[in-house]
């Protein structure tokens, strides 16, 4: 294979990765309502109540002026007594000197979709925004700032507010309750392998420990939605969610660093014997296929869409929600037209 088709394969594969990953991440979110509405009031420091509160995806995709399409991670809609509330976060892995002012460009563009003109004037609301930092970096702010000046002068501070993720240790998580998030311990660990790969010694001894401390983290934070799940705070589908994110990541991890398959097996199964339980109890797996034959599975369908809307891959639908890929492409279809 010639250079310049190793690297364009590389770019290929890396490209590959970060849509998984980007897939992964976005998938933590697609939670019960009281699970998800739990953990936006600790994000944004609200007080929804969970009896009386409804929260919607929204959409992401915004045309620009030159009909490119931009798109932003996540945008719900929360309604108390019939009025609506808007929110936008974003998933940072790493540091990005421009996230300030594309913040603002998605701000905007979704405050120009739900906007609502009077005869009198023009008025838009800016969704509340957050940014999520899971990897460690000294540079950044508490906060990300970004100056508005107009011709007369007037001058405007736009601020969005920023959440170091990898200041949370998994305990942190669970008294906030963030739980969809518990899987991003696994992951927080990506900085301190990359590095160890890039260092001049490279010593492969230390990314194998690495991988090991990463497989062992996994194992707790499994438990630790189990234990959830036992205590009653979260539900089986939310168990499973949490712990298909964390076998994803561990796997994405240990490809990137270690390419050990036993261990993927081996994380495999553990989710898969702290989940089998969960399934024989419940009867998920039958009330799914039950529910698709008569059309009545609501949670699995409405999952599925809220998947597929946030550009999650079919087949990782499929797995997620028991609904056959066929179904699935089928869903597909419906949105796209």
């Amino acid at each position: 294979m010639a250079e310049e088709d190793k690297v364009k394969s590389k770019e290929e594969e890396d490209g590959q990765e970060r849509v998984k990953l980007d897939q992964i991440l976005k998938s933590l979110f697609n939670v019960s309502r009281k699970v998800l509405i739990q953990m936006m009031n600790s994000l944004f420091k609200e007080n929804y109540n969970l009896e009386n509160t409804e929260i919607t995806f929204e959409n992401n995709e915004f045309v620009t002026d030159d009909y490119d399409i931009i798109r932003g991670d996540l945008f719900f809609k929360i309604s108390k007594e019939k009025k609506p509330y808007h929110y936008h976060i974003e998933l940072q892995t790493k540091n990005d000197a421009t996230m300030i002012i594309r913040m603002f460009e998605y701000g905007f563009k979704k405050a120009k979709e739900i906007s609502r003109n009077s005869e009198e004037e023009a008025v838009i609301y800016i969704p509340k925004q957050l940014v999520i930092f899971i990897e460690e970096n000294k540079n950044i702010k508490n906060e990300l700032k970004m100056k508005l000046i107009f011709p007369d002068k007037q001058e405007v501070c736009y601020i969005v507010p920023v959440l170091k993720y990898f200041e949370y240790d998994d305990k942190r998580i669970m008294q906030e309750k963030m739980y969809p998030l518990l899987p991003l311990q696994i992951f927080k660990l990506r900085y301190k392998m990359e590095s160890m790969k890039r260092s001049t010694e490279n010593d492969k001894s230390k990314l194998t420990k690495a991988i090991l401390e990463t497989k062992e983290m996994a194992e707790i934070v499994a438990r630790e939605g189990k234990g959830l799940y036992d205590k009653g705070e979260i539900d089986g589908e939310d168990l499973h969610r949490i712990l298909l994110a964390i076998g994803n990541l561990f796997e994405y991890l240990n490809k990137k660093y270690g390419d050990n398959e036993n261990l993927n097996e081996e994380v495999a199964s553990m989710t898969k014997s702290l989940y089998d339980p969960v399934v024989e109890e419940r009867g998920i797996e039958k009330g799914i296929e039950k529910g698709i034959e008569k059309g009545e599975n609501n949670r699995a369908l409405k999952d599925a869409l809220n998947f597929l809307k946030l550009g999650v891959n079919e087949e990782i639908v499929a797995l997620g929600t028991g609904i056959s890929i066929d179904i699935i492409r089928e869903l597909k279809k419906e949105i796209i037209n």
